[in-house]
């Protein structure tokens, strides 16, 4: 540890110029940049941010052309953000994904003497990136241009159609999404978006084709499982929907997207009591989802059993009192006799 906080030290001086050099050099060695990245990496990989960012803030002021020391940033800025939204901060988290962006995209601005296969992993990076700080535009670009400097990748394709899709682009998505089983007909979630993008086009059937085909390549995915389950509803066939989720173990079973699609599948079915339980079920395993003890009571509701809402409406109204929601459905029971 003390090597590493010296050579922090010696870089920092480096390339900011001793206080005894007159005048401070000109330019930034080669060597002193190397040094500055591989201890911004150590730090980087140690998990310690705050020395990390310290060296690269200042390799980026002194060398702002260095694509390398941008893209450190980036990944850095991205941990702190992830940091912040996994403590429930996301006021804080959302500038640290623009900032991360923005490096990355000085990133892929200065890497064009890299080999073009090292640019289009960068601008498939600055593209998810992009895509998690809510920039679709932008995060389509990057994978648009990764896709063209690099072809045989199926990533790229993979993820640009997933933009187009959030679009409504769903015809170039198509497009998108064959280039993707021209280079891996066995990638699951090609498949599985093409199933989406047939029910978008009004064809059902080869929806239930497609996401099949999905799930005989890689039938453990829980996603895809609860895809099948969602199209089996839309597509008329809400029973083979509970099917594939019913036999599911109870923690799994409990899950939000497990559970909205039980219960959709049972109001199709014209069961709105059913639909209810499983939002309970939902709640009694996580007891502080109060959102699952709201849809219960509405569902209970639909179903004509006011004293069973009431209930539910209070577990809600014990864990968040003061959320709209629940505000919301007080007043649906307001004129509901006890």
């Amino acid at each position: 540890m003390l090597r590493l906080a010296f050579l922090v030290l010696s870089v920092a001086c480096l390339l900011a110029g001793c206080e005894r050099s007159l005048p401070p050099a000109p330019t930034v060695g080669p060597q002193a940049i190397e040094d500055a990245l591989a201890a911004a990496q150590e730090y980087l990989s140690r998990e310690d941010l705050t020395s990390a960012e310290a060296i690269l803030r200042v390799l980026i002021d002194k060398a702002p052309q260095e694509s390398r020391a941008h893209e450190l940033m980036g990944r850095l800025l991205f941990l702190e953000a992830r940091e912040a939204g996994s403590g429930g901060d996301q006021e804080a988290a959302r500038p640290l994904l623009e900032s991360a962006y923005r490096h990355y995209r000085a990133a892929v601005e200065h890497s064009k003497e890299f080999d073009p296969k090292l640019t289009a992993g960068l601008n498939q990076s600055a593209g998810e990136i992009a895509s998690v700080a809510g920039l679709p535009v932008a995060a389509l670009e990057h994978f648009q241009r990764a896709r063209r400097l690099d072809p045989t990748n199926p990533k790229h394709p993979l993820y640009e159609a997933q933009m187009l899709m959030l679009a409504g682009r769903f015809p170039e998505a198509a497009e998108s999404l064959k280039r993707v089983l021209q280079l891996d007909p066995d990638e699951a979630f090609a498949h599985a978006s093409l199933a989406t993008v047939a029910l978008q086009e009004n064809e059902p059937h080869k929806a239930i084709e497609y996401i099949e085909e999905a799930r005989r390549i890689n039938p453990q995915t829980l996603t895809l499982r609860v895809q099948e389950a969602k199209i089996r509803r839309l597509c008329d066939q809400p029973r083979r929907g509970l099917e594939l989720l019913l036999g599911l173990a109870d923690p799994t079973r409990a899950g939000e997207a497990v559970s909205y699609e039980i219960a959709e599948c049972y109001r199709k079915l014209g069961d709105p009591g059913s639909a209810a339980s499983a939002w309970e079920h939902r709640f009694r395993l996580f007891p502080q989802e109060w959102a699952a003890a709201v849809k219960a009571a509405e569902a209970h509701l639909e179903a004509g059993h006011p004293q069973e809402a009431r209930l539910w409406y209070q577990e809600a109204t014990r864990v968040a009192p003061d959320s709209q929601e629940v505000r919301s459905l007080a007043e649906s029971l307001d004129p509901l006799p006890e």
